[in-house]
């Protein structure tokens, strides 16, 4: 490889920096506040924009695409500012044009919503409701051009990406492109889905999934890509063809995060007394245990905690929780706060006893 090779690398290095900051993406992200350009401070422009805003940040809290098709989220569109609590302007230099043709100064409308009564909406709507506690996701992108195999770095490409995961509420990880990615993760690697070498090239960001995604050029300008998920419940595959390399990349946040809202969320169906019985065994203090309670009552999943015993093994919780047992192992493999005791977690020695009950915890324990 040439010097004016890697220095492209490092101008890649660079603009990733300054796209994804360290490469880092929160698991929490902010499901409740959203933004729009208006032409003016008017009740008019705020209300227009506060029901797109509205449909925005239901589609980021549901999980769920299809939200305008709901007959109750129809209604509570038309009266979008009902569930709005904050709001603020912010001048820009940006412009919009009027309908007579003319430019005006636009303004960026900032907009919180309130958070219990945006979940109340969902479930008058019988709609899911994805906490915000989400797995963070690292993507790789390689591309198949006449002029050869090459791994996408691009500004315009990772902007796609970042601003349809933002959308989604998904946390986003972007490789730093730099000389390490660079020797650790060739582009034929990359389209070989070498699984091994890929999850090594990766454990730098510790990103909880990873999603790789072969781009090819058609002929006619068209593109075809197909992209693996790549998380500990199974490697799902999708595909999908488009007019540009840029249009395609939206379906892949799209299918993502379908992917984890179906698993993570919360159905309101699913709610009631769900009692779960669970043992934390290395609790050895009063902060210890005040850890594994705060913990556990800012899940979004758990309804109530209730103390049933505590001695010097350990601490058992009773758990009122939405959701049933997998739901619940599934949310708590996301905090990084409880760990599985040992890789038979869900299950009890005995196959006849009923995991998550007095007779049969879930064994879990403090990580360090």
């Amino acid at each position: 490889m040439g010097d004016e090779t890697l220095i492209i690398r490092y101008l890649l290095f660079i603009c990733a920096l300054a796209l994804a900051g360290t490469a880092s993406a929160d698991k929490v992200v902010d499901l409740y506040s959203a933004e729009a350009l208006v032409k003016s401070q008017s009740e008019a422009q705020r209300g227009a924009a506060a029901k797109q805003a509205l449909a925005d940040t239901l589609v980021r809290v549901s999980g769920s695409s299809a939200i305008a098709d709901n007959p109750v989220v129809r209604q509570a569109l038309v009266r979008a500012q009902d569930y709005v609590y904050e709001y603020s302007y912010v001048s820009t230099d940006e412009t919009l044009e009027t309908l007579d043709g003319s430019e005006v100064a636009a303004s960026r409308l900032q907009l919180k919503f309130s958070p219990p009564l945006v979940e109340q909406l969902l479930r008058d709507a019988n709609l899911a409701f994805w906490p915000a506690n989400r797995p963070t996701v690292l993507v790789w992108l390689v591309a198949n051009t006449p002029s050869g195999r090459d791994v996408v770095s691009d500004l315009p490409a990772m902007t796609v990406l970042r601003d349809r995961a933002q959308e989604r509420g998904l946390p986003l990880m972007i490789p730093l492109f730099d000389l390490e990615d660079h020797l650790a993760m060739p582009a034929d690697a990359l389209w070989q889905i070498q699984e091994r070498q890929i999850r090594e090239a990766s454990e730098r960001y510790r990103a909880d999934a990873i999603v790789v995604v072969r781009a090819s050029e058609l002929s006619g300008e068209r593109w075809r890509a197909d992209w693996q998920l790549m998380h500990d419940d199974g490697a799902p595959s999708f595909d999908s063809e488009g007019d540009s390399l840029k249009a395609l990349l939206p379906a892949v946040i799209d299918t993502v995060a379908d992917h984890f809202a179906a698993r993570y969320a919360i159905s309101p169906t699913e709610a009631g007394d769900a009692n779960v019985v669970l043992q934390v065994n290395n609790v050895a203090s009063f902060a210890d245990y005040k850890k594994v309670e705060n913990y556990l009552s800012q899940l979004a999943l758990v309804r109530r905690t209730q103390l049933a015993n505590l001695n010097t093994d350990g601490l058992t919780l009773k758990l009122a929780t939405e959701g049933d047992i997998a739901r619940l192992q599934n949310t708590l493999s996301l905090g990084g706060v409880l760990v599985p005791a040992s890789d038979s977690v869900s299950l009890p020695t005995n196959r006849y006893l009923v995991p998550g009950t007095a007779s049969a915890p879930l064994q879990y324990r403090l990580a360090p």
